[in-house]
């Protein structure tokens, strides 16, 4: 599936960190067959256990959390989720 220019214009930014939710993220990837983007927790607290295959608490690991891009009711534009992540971007230095 050919990424949109929605998902085209979020590639750029990749690395870019966000302050969402009162808590801050990283965008780490951009999902354009699931038309979602994955944020990864930069805060210190913001860590949970990760099971190995048999179900066995075996490491943290930072927390991720996904959004949606496009709105359901508009695939065409933004989510409202992404739009309240995006006004929290942060300035890169």
């Amino acid at each position: 599936m050919p990424s949109s220019p929605l998902h085209q214009k979020l590639r750029k930014l990749v690395g870019q960190d966000f302050v969402y939710l009162s808590c801050q993220w990283r965008l780490i990837d951009v999902l354009p067959d699931e038309d979602q983007v994955v944020l990864q927790r930069l805060d210190s607290d913001g860590h949970s256990l990760q099971s190995d295959q048999y179900g066995q608490a075996s490491r943290r690991s930072p927390e991720t959390l996904t959004l949606p891009i496009s709105d359901h009711d508009n695939p065409d534009t933004y989510s409202e989720e992404l739009l309240l992540l995006v006004q929290g971007r942060e300035k890169q230095a």
